[in-house]
Order: C-alpha cells, then sequence, then structure tokens
C-alpha cells in the first residue's frame, strides 16, 4: 500500500483491510457522501488485489439514473469497474415507510450475495454516527444485548465478508476528506424525508440531545463499546455449552436444547443466530415464539418460523428429525428450468445448494439428464434395494422442504446417481466423477 498523505480515512482503510487480507474488494458505492469517501480513500490505499464498486438502483428517486449516471463516471474516472442493478421494490402504503425500508436493504444484500466469494471483502461506508442512530433506533425497539451492540465491525455475508471500516471515523472526519480530496459525490433528497426513522433521529432528536448533553455521542460510543465487550464475554462463556448444542452441519440438537434453563435457551438462540448469518436477529418476543412454537411443538409437526416477509427473503427456523435449522428463505422452485443436458465438464446453477466435483469411487463419465427430486422416482444404490426416492430421502433424514430443490441425475429415464447420497447399479466407476451436494 503507498499512502502519500496519512489521515484519519487512510489510516482507518490500511488497518482494517490488513486483518481481513481479501483476495477481491467491492465498494458498496451509492454516490452519497459516505460511500464516495470510501471508494476514494481505497482507491488511494492503491491495493495489490482486484477493486470494484456496486450501485444499487433501487428507482424510489427521480434522480436516480442521474446518481447511476454519476457512479460510472467517477468509477471510469478512477478506473473502478462498477457493477450496477437495478431492483424492483413494492410501493410503499399507508404506514408502510419502514417496511420499504427493510425491503431496500434486503433487495441490496441478495446483490451482494451474488458478487461475493469466498475470499472476497465488501466493504460499506457506515461512521460513527450512523452508529448511534442505529443504538437509539433499537433502544427505543425494546432491544436486548445483542440488539444494542449496534452494527458490528465486521461478518460474514454470503460467501464473503462484510467490512464497515469508517465505523470509528466521524462524519465530521468525512466531510474534511471530502473537502481536502474534492470528492464529488451526490445528495440524496430521501435523506431529509423525516417519515424515515433514521431520518427523524438524524436531524430531530439527535440534534437536541447533543445541544443539551454536549458529551452525548462520545457516551453513546462509550455505552456501545462496553456493550459489545459485554456481549463477547457472554458469548465466550456460552462457548461450552453452544458446543453441546449444535451437530458439526450447525443444527441445534432439540432435546438437549430442551434441557437448559429458559434464560440459556433464549441466549443460545441468538448465539446460534449469529453463526447461522441470519440477520437481522430476533426481538426478545419472536426467539419467545421461536421456541414455544418451533422447539416445544408437538412431536409429529414440522414447525416452522419466519420473519422478514415472504415477497423479499427473509429468514426461517424449522424442526425436522430432533434438530432445528435456521436458514434463508427457499426460493421459487424452477421447474421449468429442468431437466437440462449434464456430461459433467461444467457444474450448473442450483436452485438451493451448489454442486461440487472431485475424482474418486463416484459415477462413470456418460451424458446424463440433471433433474429435480421426484419422490416416486425408483432408484436403486450399489449392493442396495431398489425404492423409490421418497424412501431413500428418508432413509438420509434429508429434510422435506430440502427434497424439491434436490438434483438427481437421470440417463434415460432411470436414476443413476444422486449427487451427496449415492451412485446406482451399474454406474460407478473407479476413477469417475464424484458428485457432492451441499444445500
Amino acid at each position: 500500500m503507498n499512502i502519500q498523505t496519512p489521515c484519519p480515512i487512510h489510516t482507518s482503510l490500511a488497518q482494517q483491510l490488513a486483518v481481513i487480507n481479501p483476495q477481491r474488494v467491492f465498494v458498496a458505492y451509492s454516490g452519497g457522501l459516505d460511500s464516495s469517501v470510501l471508494l476514494h480513500g481505497v482507491c488511494k490505499l492503491q491495493l495489490d488485489v482486484p477493486l470494484f464498486a456496486i450501485h444499487i438502483h433501487h428507482g424510489l428517486s427521480k434522480h436516480a439514473d442521474d446518481w447511476l449516471q454519476h457512479c460510472q463516471a467517477n468509477c471510469d474516472q478512477l478506473k473502478v469497474e462498477l457493477f450496477a442493478h437495478k431492483v424492483s421494490l413494492p410501493a410503499p402504503g399507508n404506514g408502510q415507510v419502514s417496511g420499504l425500508e427493510q425491503a431496500a436493504r434486503l433487495a441490496r444484500y441478495q446483490v451482494f450475495e451474488q458478487h461475493l466469494k469466498t475470499g472476497d471483502v465488501l466493504l460499506m461506508a457506515h461512521h460513527q454516527d450512523d452508529q448511534i442512530e442505529t443504538f437509539m433506533m433499537r433502544l427505543m425497539r425494546g432491544s436486548g444485548l445483542t440488539g444494542l451492540t449496534a452494527m458490528e465491525m465486521s461478518r460474514s455475508v454470503g460467501d464473503g465478508h462484510l467490512l464497515r471500516p469508517l465505523l470509528n471515523n466521524s462524519r465530521q472526519q468525512i466531510e474534511e476528506y471530502a473537502a481536502l480530496n474534492n470528492v464529488q459525490h451526490v445528495e440524496d433528497d430521501s435523506n431529509s424525508n423525516t417519515n424515515f426513522d433514521r431520518n427523524w433521529w438524524r436531524h430531530s432528536l439527535l440534534p437536541i440531545m447533543q445541544g443539551r448533553f454536549s458529551q452525548s455521542s462520545q457516551s453513546i460510543l462509550k455505552t456501545i463499546e462496553v456493550l459489545q465487550d459485554e456481549h463477547r464475554l457472554l458469548n465466550d462463556l456460552l462457548e461450552p455449552v453452544y458446543q453441546t448444542l449444535v451437530d458439526k452441519q450447525g443444527r441445534l440438537i432439540n432435546h438437549k436444547l430442551s434441557e437448559q434453563p429458559w434464560s440459556i435457551q433464549c441466549q443460545i438462540i441468538r448465539k446460534w443466530q449469529e453463526q447461522s448469518d441470519c440477520y437481522p436477529l430476533l426481538a426478545d418476543k419472536q426467539i419467545r415464539a421461536v421456541l414455544s412454537d418451533v422447539l416445544h411443538a408437538r412431536q409429529d409437526a414440522e414447525p416452522v418460523f419466519k420473519w422478514k416477509g415472504d415477497k423479499w427473503r427473509g429468514n426461517e427456523i424449522r424442526r425436522h428429525n430432533g434438530k432445528l435449522y435456521c436458514m434463508h428463505s427457499l426460493p421459487v422452485i424452477p421447474r421449468d428450468e429442468f431437466p437440462r443436458a449434464f456430461n459433467g465438464t461444467s457444474l450448473p446453477l442450483l436452485p438451493l445448494g451448489k454442486l461440487e466435483q472431485g475424482i474418486g469411487l463416484g459415477l462413470k463419465p456418460g451424458q446424463y439428464q440433471l433433474a429435480l427430486y421426484e419422490g416416486s422416482a425408483k432408484a436403486k444404490p450399489i449392493n442396495r434395494p431398489n425404492k423409490n426416492l421418497k424412501k431413500w430421502f428418508q432413509e438420509y433424514a434429508i429434510p422435506p422442504w430440502q427434497r424439491p430443490y434436490w438434483p438427481v441425475l437421470f440417463q434415460d429415464g432411470q436414476v443413476v446417481a444422486v449427487p451427496g447420497l449415492f451412485v446406482c447399479q451399474g454406474f460407478a466407476c473407479e476413477q469417475g466423477w464424484q458428485l457432492n451436494f451441499k444445500p
């Protein structure tokens, strides 16, 4: 890295990126002041890894097209490749401003996850002032310790990593950097709309607090720091208990969790959510619903708890075969895209999970059709009886909600392999394709 003029922004960026040591860097770039300073600062670091910008066109403002043009022109000047995505959001109804904010957030993260691979980092331009606003908003929602820790400096997103390198920098430092370096940016007209909760906090209440208590910002930030330390301590103390309650796939073991005191059960659910990367985290009332309606549902039930909407991808907690699953909501099954021709030379995209290929005892080379699970199809694994797929999937304890998405290989209408489970009699080869499926 080559920094000619050290400054607080450059220092923060260099320190945080050195910790992550990414293979590729993406910047969430709206064109506003904060993200423009972030992109400019990263460019000045002269990273020795590829750098990209991602712009989300929400279509919520009449200026959205102009902002996209500005971002493209600025990226061209900085010699940074820009990925621009237009997303569709539901029209806001009466009292639905907060719902629109959440829909926009989920749409952004869907785009981010499409780009991020293992070793990638996504930089977001949240700063100290954003942290204070987040804390106050969660305080008003009745959040507990986990929620009041506000925004994390870093966490996983999809297959990559999210990093907020400016979280220790103030808005004033960002404004000073922009003025000193002549950073051009756009001004979102919605930033002054106090119908949005965050804008109301920013423009209405927090200035009053600052006027009355001049040290309020520093005090809130100190409180957040203390809460984050206590949260880490709680997680450290819970870790030995947590490890006895989860299996190797990260699923909670139902009867073991039920044996814990109620307070421990609640904290374990919070910790499990963080480990499962299912955000936003549940409030106390929602956690109680998970424990009563999913964990303690009747034995023959297949309960599910969903949150953050059906139209936009949310999250789910399900129970099956004595274990709890925390997962993203399932997509629509694209039946019209199957079957597909498959010869093993390329691994197709699937609606749920990934196909992985290796060499070993597996499927012999040939021309096959890749389809999705049909319970009535018959299959005869090596040295096993001939049974329909529904019975095999029950035997392998595949959860019912995963089965419709599971890939199956056919040849002339006959099942030849189920990736991740078995190869059928007559189709195995010592040095064949070893196809694994990870939902």
